[in-house]
C-alpha cells in the first residue's frame, strides 16, 4: 500500500508540473530539508513545492505539494485511497497545524484522492489526468480539529517524557487506525 500510495503521489505531482521536490534521502537530512524548505519559500523562485518540509515545537510534516498562487499558498496532502477517511483528516489537520504554526499562512488545504478511473496497476492513462484524481478543500473540516490537536499533542509529547509504558491496556484500539508498533511490547508486558 505504500508503495502504491508513492507511485500515486508521483503522478498526482503532474496535475502541478514545473515544481522543485524536496523530498529529504533520508530521516538523516530531515532538518537540512526544512532549511532547505524556507529558503525555496524566501527566495520567491518556486510556485510549486513537492514534499516541503515544516518544523514547528520539534514536530515534522512533510507536505506532499504546497503551491503559491496569488500571493496565496495551497496545501494538497495526496491519497491513493478512493475516498477521505477520518484518517486522513486528522493528518491534514495535524499538518495544517504544524505548517500555520511555523509561519506559512495558508488559503487552503485539500487532500487529493484516486478517482474510479485511476487504475492502480496502470498508471499510466489516455484520460486526461484532472479525471483520475478528486480534488477537495479540508480546510472548513481540520479548522474545527485543530483545538483538539494541540490537546493532543501535549498528550504524546506528555507519554514521550515517561519512564515507563503508559498503563494503557491492549485492545482495539491497538489496531485503528492502524495496528501500532508497540502491540507485542505492550502485550508481553502484560503478561508479566
Amino acid at each position: 500500500k505504500f508503495k502504491r500510495g508513492h507511485k500515486v503521489g508521483e503522478v498526482a505531482q503532474l496535475l502541478f508540473p514545473g515544481g522543485i521536490n524536496l523530498k529529504p534521502r533520508s530521516p538523516s537530512l530531515y532538518q537540512k530539508a526544512v532549511m532547505h524548505t524556507n529558503q525555496t519559500i524566501e527566495s520567491g523562485k518556486y510556485d510549486i513545492i513537492y514534499e516541503a518540509g515544516f518544523m514547528y515545537d520539534r514536530l515534522l510534516v512533510f507536505l506532499d505539494i504546497l503551491v503559491r498562487e496569488n500571493n496565496s499558498w495551497y496545501a494538497f496532502e495526496v491519497k491513493s485511497s478512493r475516498k477521505i477517511s477520518d484518517t486522513f483528516l486528522l493528518d491534514a489537520a495535524f499538518q495544517y497545524y504544524v505548517i500555520t504554526n511555523s509561519g506559512i499562512k495558508l488559503a487552503d488545504i485539500s487532500i487529493i484522492y484516486a478517482s474510479e478511473d485511476l487504475d492502480y496497476d496502470n498508471l499510466v492513462s489516455d484520460k486526461p489526468l484532472e479525471e483520475l484524481f478528486i480534488t477537495e478543500s479540508v480546510l472548513e473540516k481540520i479548522l474545527e480539529l485543530q483545538d483538539d490537536i494541540s490537546e493532543q499533542v501535549i498528550r504524546q509529547k506528555a507519554a514521550l517524557l515517561l519512564t515507563k509504558s503508559p498503563d494503557i491496556s491492549t485492545g482495539p484500539h491497538c489496531f485503528e487506525p492502524y495496528p501500532c508498533d508497540f502491540y507485542g511490547h505492550c502485550s508481553n508486558s502484560e503478561s508479566r
